[in-house]
């Protein structure tokens, strides 16, 4: 069990920081003021973080796997662009309103994204070495409904309260992060609507400068988490198991 608990503390330090950083980057979609493409954005930023975690375990994902696994229940551009046509008009009137709800919503969505993706590394490292990991017991669509489930019904207040004070504390190296995003994807939405290549394709020319932005809010929310007590992860670890049909004493 000692030998188990050293592997999982080491796996996820090592992941950490990629962890972070995505989470941001997911988290600052909302912020970029450019209608129709923060959906694709985020899907790009999860994809990536999902790509990461994988290869750091060794998994080479297939299509099928990473879109299981990067998706999000409710994505997807059919009912968000229905809405964005609504509400990015309203936007432009009530500007201070949007303002602090999109704020709220960013770092309620980098919440999310940081525990979806604690859990998923969880899933992908072997147990003990030698052994076999959840994903490679359970497989990638029933992982990926597992930990939304735990992320739903479980309390997530404590991660929340330490993104919450980061944010709060960076908005202004946040802001310019967001912009240098928007200015990438400003110039290939005046060709007209782009598509999910495209997207990506322009955030991948300011990807290394959003890292280099984000640094210090990188560094400023690992230790913010780095002081949740570490009951609240071991819970939802036990919660991931329970819902996989696992037995708690055969993880760390």
């Amino acid at each position: 069990m000692a030998e188990n608990q050293g592997l999982t503390r080491a796996a996820e330090a090592g992941n950490q920081r990629s962890l972070v950083t995505y989470a941001i980057f997911v988290g600052l979609t909302p912020l970029i003021p450019v209608p129709f493409v923060d959906d694709l954005a985020q899907s790009y930023f999860r994809r990536r973080l999902v790509r990461l975690l994988a290869a750091s375990h060794g998994h080479a994902l297939g299509p099928e796997d990473l879109d299981a696994l990067a998706s999000e229940r409710g994505g997807g551009c059919l009912s968000g662009c229905v809405v964005q046509t609504v509400v990015y008009p309203l936007k432009k009137v009530f500007q201070k309103i949007f303002y602090f709800l999109e704020w709220k919503r960013a770092a309620d969505l980098t919440s999310r994204t940081y525990h979806y993706g604690y859990l998923l590394n969880y899933a992908l490292q072997p147990p003990r070495a030698g052994g076999e990991s959840i994903m490679a017991l359970r497989g990638a669509s029933a992982v990926r409904e597992a930990i939304e489930a735990v992320c739903r019904d479980s309390p997530i207040k404590p991660v929340e309260s330490a993104v919450g004070g980061t944010f709060r504390q960076s908005k202004r190296v946040l802001n310019s992060a967001a912009g240098l995003l928007a200015q990438a994807l400003r110039r290939i939405t005046a060709r007209g609507r782009p598509d999910e290549e495209q997207v990506a394709q322009a955030i991948e020319t300011v990807e290394p400068a959003e890292e280099r932005e984000i640094e210090t809010v990188v560094a400023r929310m690992q230790k913010a988490i780095a002081g949740v007590p570490e009951e609240h992860f071991r819970s939802l670890r036990a919660q991931l198991d329970a819902r996989l049909g696992l037995k708690a004493e055969a993880r760390p």
